[in-house]
C-alpha cells in the first residue's frame, strides 16, 4: 500500500504549487488552505486541520513556505513518518525583522496594497529566478487568493514560536535565490541552485528525485537528517 503524502500549500498558494510534482510510490494529497476562525494560533490552526485531514502515524507531510511550518507544528504535535519542508523554516525568529514590522502595521496597510503581490515585476522580482510558465501560474493564484487569509497567516507566523524538534526524519530543500525566506534563514540538507522560492514550480525534476529518495529511506529506516552548519560545505543540486 501506497504511503499517503500530504503536502501544503505556501501563503498565497493553492494546490497549482504542486502541478509538476510526480511521486508514483506515494498518493499525493494537496489540499488548499481553509479558513482560520478568529483569533486562532497557529498551533490550534494545525490540530485542526490534522484532525479534518486524518493525519496517520504512517503518513508523511511537508509544504512550501507557511505550508511547511503548519507541517512541522502538526509533527510536533502527533507522530507521523515523514516531515517534508520546501523552502520553508520553523523558527520564525530567524525569518527576516521587516516581516514583523509589516504584520504589526498590517491594519494600516489597506487590502488593495496587500493586492500587488499579483503585480507581475514586483511578483517575477520576488520569486527570481523564474519561468514565464512559473510566473502565470503565480500571478493566477495571487490574484483569487483571499487577502484575509494573508493577513491571518502572517499574524498566526510571527506569534508562533517555532519548532526545535520533531520525532520524525526530516528534510529541507531550499532554493539558493530565495528571496522570501532567504536561505540563511533556513537549516537546509539540500540547496538547489539558481532557485527561488517556487522552486517546485521551476525546479520539479531536482524535487521530485530528492522527495522520492527521502520516501525511499523513510521505508528503509536508514535516513538520517543532516543539517548544514553555515560554515560548513553546502551540497547543491
Amino acid at each position: 500500500m501506497k504511503p499517503r503524502l500530504v503536502l501544503f500549500s505556501g501563503m498565497g498558494g493553492d494546490r497549482r504549487l504542486f502541478r509538476s510534482i510526480r511521486i508514483p510510490e506515494a498518493e499525493i494529497v494537496t489540499p488548499d488552505h481553509t479558513d482560520p476562525t478568529q483569533g486562532e494560533t497557529l498551533i490550534e490552526y494545525a490540530s485542526r486541520i490534522a484532525d479534518d485531514l486524518k493525519i496517520q502515524p504512517a503518513d508523511i507531510i511537508g509544504g512550501v513556505s507557511f505550508g511547511g511550518m503548519l507541517a512541522g507544528e502538526i509533527a510536533r504535535q502527533r507522530p507521523v513518518a515523514g516531515l517534508i519542508l520546501l523552502g520553508s523554516c520553523l523558527r520564525p525568529a530567524r525569518l527576516p525583522w521587516s516581516y514583523r514590522w509589516v504584520e504589526k502595521l498590517g491594519h494600516f496597510i489597506p487590502d488593495f496594497v496587500v493586492g500587488l503581490r499579483s503585480w507581475r515585476p514586483l511578483l517575477r522580482w520576488r520569486f527570481a529566478p523564474i519561468t514565464r510558465d512559473a510566473e502565470t501560474c503565480l500571478v493566477e493564484m495571487a490574484v483569487s487568493y483571499p487577502t484575509a487569509q494573508i493577513r491571518a497567516f502572517g499574524h498566526m507566523v510571527m506569534d508562533w514560536s517555532g519548532v526545535d524538534s520533531v520525532s520524525c526524519p526530516v528534510i529541507s530543500i531550499h532554493g539558493d535565490s530565495d528571496r522570501i525566506i532567504p536561505v540563511k534563514c533556513a537549516e537546509p540538507d539540500l540547496i538547489l541552485e539558481n532557485a527561488g522560492h517556487a522552486f517546485t514550480l521551476t525546479h520539479a525534476e531536482q524535487t521530485n528525485s530528492a522527495i522520492r529518495e527521502f520516501l525511499r529511506n523513510c521505508a528503509n529506516e536508514e535516513f538520517q537528517p543532516i543539517r548544514v552548519e553555515r560554515d560548513t560545505h553546502i551540497a547543491r543540486c
